[in-house]
């Protein structure tokens, strides 16, 4: 039963706890790199730790190490598209976070197959559940001539409205709610950025930096500063996930490529 628990609240304790970031470097003919850097809060680690000691003792293996194993990194390239491979996994610490870099090799990025959030998905059933909902279509790659479009996909408003629910209570106004967000949510980042190794000669990208685009990124600590966001949040229709995400435009902390397609000419 006490596994059971500590399970339960590793799933709903681990994306508040989470840091990833996926970098996608493309070479001027079409190969590259992917590499995913994902650490995991003090808490979350102490909560594994107490997890494995309970399953197996003194001999109980390093968790950490095992969300991060070479082996379900290289299972994981096999879905990421043809000509993908991994090439090395990296234990990371920075403060009191643990986790891991690892980069994979893809020849063509015509061929790769990635989502917002696919760093993230496998980590816990809650997490994986919240991923599998906005992934319907991975993002989309097309890379001929020096030019390369990316298609962003776009959430979809449900055919059906979701079953009536008790609705959620409003942080907003609620002094201990916030605090309570604001401790729970705090340090959770997430982003996918995309190099240009050559240099980029055009682009209409919304968020750019030298030779850097970023097409999704969350920091939650700046998101949650000001009181406005949690009301804007709160306001938004969930059922309506367009709508929704219209919301979180020009709000400080969140970056996100809006543009159906996005075009990059290489230098």
């Amino acid at each position: 039963m006490k596994q059971k628990i500590l399970i339960l609240i590793a799933a709903l304790a681990l994306p508040s706890c989470l840091q990833n970031e996926t970098t996608i470097q493309l070479n001027k003919d079409g190969s590259g790199t992917l590499v995913e850097q994902t650490t995991l809060g003090a808490q979350m680690v102490g909560m594994l730790d107490q997890f494995s000691a309970l399953g197996g003792g003194a001999a109980a293996k390093d968790p950490v190490a095992e969300m991060f194993s070479e082996e379900k990194a290289k299972a994981k390239a096999k879905t990421m598209g043809n000509g993908v491979t991994f090439e090395k996994s990296e234990p990371i610490t920075i403060g009191a976070n643990k986790g891991a870099r690892t980069t994979y090799r893809f020849t063509d990025i015509n061929q790769l197959q990635i989502s917002p959030g696919e760093g993230v998905k496998d980590l816990s059933p809650l997490a994986g559940q919240a991923a599998a909902a906005a992934e319907k279509e991975p993002v989309k790659f097309h890379f001929a001539d020096g030019t390369l479009s990316i298609t962003m996909p776009i959430p979809e408003k449900p055919a059906a409205p979701p079953a009536a629910a008790p609705a959620a209570p409003d942080p907003a106004g609620n002094p201990q709610m916030e605090a309570m967000m604001k401790q729970m949510l705090s340090d959770m980042n997430v982003s996918v950025k995309l190099v240009i190794a050559s240099g980029i000669a055009e682009t209409n990208a919304t968020h750019r930096d030298g030779n850097t685009i970023t097409l999704m990124s969350m920091e939650m600590a700046k998101l949650l500063e000001n009181p406005e966001t949690l009301k804007k949040l709160s306001a938004a229709d969930q059922s309506n996930p367009t709508a929704a995400f219209e919301v979180l435009k020009g709000i400080e902390g969140v970056k996100m490529e809006t543009k159906p397609t996005v075009t990059v000419k290489l230098e």
